[in-house]
């Protein structure tokens, strides 16, 4: 998973993660996250992971964030952008992405 400190992290998904870089904790959209390292959403699976996927139902698993990553707490290992990373799921993000150079 690729992290990145966010400006405004009760909008991200935040994790918690151990020296190593292992997600423990993770808290999807929270009012008062308990940190700013953000899911960046960019994943490398493992083809077992890609397989539990393609074996579930659309119903069980809808969305990364809350119905992936969860089962796979203490198994994913982070590491940050290395260079710029911004959400542009909102406006003012996709301008100030464009703004990067």
């Amino acid at each position: 998973m690729m992290t990145f400190v966010s400006d405004d992290p009760s909008s991200c998904g935040i994790i918690r993660a151990d020296g190593a870089g292992v997600v423990h904790e993770f808290y999807e959209k929270v009012a008062n996250p308990p940190g700013n390292i953000a899911n960046g959403a960019i994943y490398i699976f493992e083809p077992s992971v890609i397989e539990f996927i393609v074996s579930m139902t659309f119903e069980e698993v809808n969305d990364i964030s809350t119905d992936l990553l969860p089962r796979y707490l203490g198994k994913i290992f982070s590491t940050p952008a290395d260079g710029p990373l911004v959400d542009i799921g909102t406006l003012e993000n996709l301008s100030k992405a464009r703004a990067i150079q």
